[in-house]
């Protein structure tokens, strides 16, 4: 594949969240002001779909994550020392595969920097900014390596900021490979899931009635959707803009 060059700059590459288009993006808003003389941005393409999300017939968010992950891989051998960004379902690709590249499972594999908006697997000791006790709708990823690692999540946001045993957590993990043109496969997911001990729905300490709560978050309160207006906590500037200066900041 033929991909631009970049011509000794520091290469940033974009993981959009679920359902945004391509160029303006949550992502794109971050990246938009970095000087295009040290800093070349490229888009990984990818479906970036959560089963009938934004398409009736896409792919579940397990298969489209684990499509993009490989993808995502081939242009950083492309770009080798890139900035991996990502928001919300795209913040799940990047910081799936910079913990196994930090892990060590990718040789000859390097990157610069992370930066995360959202991550629906953000560990509960990553954050920038105030610890709290959460972690993402999808479970705690720790990473780790010989780069640098930003971690930005908005409080109350229940993609990256539920508290443990919230019941969104147990409903993320039943619907992960759920999608209308592959109903096998996530009956599949479901038992393997079973098998190991990870669908809990009949554990008392689970929050049922927080879930319902935090999920006001999602679809009233706009807490996830908010990181390119919402200043941080204390701060004058945003999310958004806090991810785009770490970038710039960059040699």
């Amino acid at each position: 594949m033929n991909y631009p060059k970049a011509d000794g700059r520091i290469v940033v590459i974009l993981c959009r969240g679920i359902g945004e288009p391509y160029g303006k993006n949550t992502l794109w808003l971050a990246t938009r002001n970095l000087d295009p003389k040290r800093f070349l941005v490229v888009e990984l393409e990818w479906s970036a779909q959560f089963g009938a999300v934004p398409v009736w017939n896409g792919q579940s968010f397990g298969a489209s994550v684990h499509s993009a992950e490989t993808a995502l891989l081939e242009l950083i051998r492309a770009y080798p020392g890139a900035v991996l960004v990502g928001y919300s379902g795209g913040a799940q690709v990047a910081g799936n595969l910079a913990a196994a590249i930090g892990a060590g499972r990718h040789r000859g594999v390097w990157i610069r920097a992370v930066g995360l908006l959202s991550d629906p697997s953000r560990h509960t000791s990553q954050l920038i900014g105030q610890a709290r006790k959460t972690q993402g709708i999808m479970g705690g990823r720790y990473i780790a390596g010989n780069f640098q690692l930003w971690q930005l999540s908005a409080p109350g946001d229940p993609i990256s900021d539920l508290p443990f045993g919230n019941g969104l957590a147990e409903l993320a993990t039943v619907a992960e490979f759920w999608s209308l043109v592959d109903p096998d496969a996530w009956i599949r997911d479901l038992t393997r899931k079973a098998l190991m001990g990870r669908l809990k729905w009949w554990d008392h300490s689970i929050d049922w009635v927080g879930a319902y709560q935090w999920s006001l978050g999602y679809t009233r309160d706009k807490r996830h959707t908010s990181y390119h207006i919402e200043r941080m906590p204390g701060q004058s500037y945003t999310y958004v803009e806090r991810l785009g200066t770490l970038i710039g900041q960059l040699w």
